[in-house]
């Protein structure tokens, strides 16, 4: 499916055909979409491909008409607050004529941009002739979006911590398992979209022309080296807490089994009495009306010398 959007003297249009200077947004195309297109441009087979692949590394290219921009975007594939984190592919398209953004599927960045132009007349933050703008803007949501998902990845390390602190469960340690890997894919996506936007994005003059173009520029690079530096410490944050949490667990375990060893061995003593005297052979104490409480007073001396060397060892 696709849409169209097209800035008109101030206000914000929905055309049904494409022209010079709108904005066409298609998620998930069809065959039934690109022929409806196809009139007016020709979407290549290597941009489909490159944004259906989510390991696809971002870049810059020229791809038949068109100027071809992926970059990778923030996603989260809950709908809860908590989130599951991941990253998809975002294509941009552009010529002297038409922006186009082609996802696949959900894309945070996308539903965050319609969000917005929801309440156009107070969020005029789009012109869909300022074909630069548009561009750098979408890379730059992209960036606050990876910000505000890192906020909410950190409040999950604090909780996991807490509960860490109060007891030891092995949920813990796979949870901050499953932030490590948001991380890991946060951090890879970043760093490319990063080289993709200071390396190549600002070699290209379109992008810095005026100084209103020049501050939107530095704005997005600021943003990227933000996220990639609040990834990088929340990352070591999450491996020394999981590294923390399985050192705990551990001494945990190691604990609960000396604990365990030392109780065998002292149930163990009177045991060994016990089985002793279960012998069909001449034994002291058999003929004593007393014998069973002699035994049993034995036994308890035994195990009360067992428990005071083990306390003294500090093995209970």
């Amino acid at each position: 499916m696709y849409k169209i959007y097209k800035t008109v003297r101030g206000k914000l249009t929905n055309p049904q055909k494409p022209s010079p200077n709108c904005w066409i947004d298609i998620n998930s195309p069809t065959p039934e979409d690109i022929e409806k297109l196809s009139p007016y441009f020709e979407i290549p087979e290597e941009v489909i491909i490159s944004v259906k692949d989510i390991d696809e590394v971002p870049k810059l290219e020229t791809v038949d008409d068109f100027q071809f921009i992926l970059i990778q975007t923030p996603l989260n594939k809950a709908e809860s607050e908590e989130g599951e984190f991941n990253v998809t592919p975002l294509g941009i398209l552009y010529n002297k004529d038409y922006v186009i953004t082609v996802s696949e599927g959900k894309n945070d960045v996308i539903a965050y941009l319609k969000s917005k132009l929801k309440n156009y007349p107070k969020n005029q933050i789009i012109d869909t002739s300022e074909k630069q703008k548009l561009i750098l803007k979408l890379i730059l949501f992209s960036s606050k979006i990876y910000l505000k998902y890192l906020k909410v990845i950190y409040q999950r390390i604090f909780a996991a911590q807490s509960e860490i602190e109060k007891v030891y469960h092995n949920q813990e340690l796979i949870n901050l398992i499953d932030i490590s890997k948001s991380l890991a894919y946060f951090n890879r996506s970043l760093r490319s979209n990063f080289i993709v936007v200071a390396d190549k994005l600002g070699k290209r003059k379109i992008f810095k022309s005026t100084e209103e173009d020049q501050e939107l520029f530095d704005d997005v690079i600021d943003e990227t080296r933000q996220a990639i530096e609040t990834v990088k410490i929340y990352d070591r944050i999450a491996v020394d807490t999981a590294n923390n949490t399985a050192t705990m667990i551990s001494n945990r375990l190691n604990q609960s089994v000396a604990n365990l060893t030392g109780v065998t061995i002292i149930l163990m003593l009177p045991t060994l009495v016990a089985s002793i005297y279960g012998m069909n052979i001449d034994l002291p104490f058999q003929h004593n009306n007393n014998a069973f409480l002699i035994i049993m007073g034995f036994t308890l001396f035994l195990s009360m010398v067992g428990v005071m060397l083990f306390y003294r060892k500090k093995l209970f």
